[in-house]
């Protein structure tokens, strides 16, 4: 057993370190944020999928002046589920529904809307083309998978951000106003 485990652990230092010496860029230079907030307001329909849970509604997302990113889901029929504020270097819980005051929910939703919102230097650039790009940041647990589509000029249309270990998908959906 000994002896086995000594073989796996050697074939993923192998593994790791070809996978780092391989084409593929690992620079840690920082990346533009996905969805660019002005002082206008911008609507998403947005799906959350948790397991076998389902959630959808409307994300609201405004820069405000003194440089805060002011996030509010609210279902359709009008419930606010969430309501953040979303700083450079932190983030506030202005409300939020009491399922989701679990310290792990909130910082991986903290993590996933500084990467949507705001230019992070944690990703890299898996695959691009004309038609869509996908983005990941760390491994393991923490692992997120960012596809982009559906462009807009530069900018998509569609955000898919899914963590595959946990089984967690949210979805964003540029509405026009």
């Amino acid at each position: 057993m000994i002896r086995f485990l000594r073989y796996v652990s050697l074939l993923l230092v192998t593994v790791s370190l070809f996978a780092c010496a391989s084409g593929k860029s690992t620079s840690k230079a920082e990346l533009p944020e996905i969805i660019t907030t002005g002082t206008k307001t911008q609507k998403f329909n947005l799906q959350l999928d948790f397991g076998k849970n389902h959630f959808s509604g409307l994300l609201i997302a405004r820069k405000m002046e003194n440089g805060e990113i002011r996030l509010l889901f609210t279902t359709h029929f009008g419930l606010s589920v969430f309501d953040f504020s979303l700083h450079k270097d932190s983030m506030a819980v202005n409300n939020i529904v009491e399922p989701m005051r679990k310290k792990k929910v909130l910082n991986l939703l903290e993590k996933d809307f500084r990467l949507t919102f705001l230019p992070s230097c944690n990703m890299r650039i898996k695959e691009k083309s004309t038609i869509f790009e996908k983005r990941t940041t760390g491994w393991g647990l923490p692992k997120a998978v960012i596809t982009l589509s559906e462009f807009n000029e530069s900018e998509p249309n569609r955000v898919l951000i899914k963590h595959p270990w946990i089984k967690l998908k949210i979805q964003l959906d540029k509405l026009s106003i």
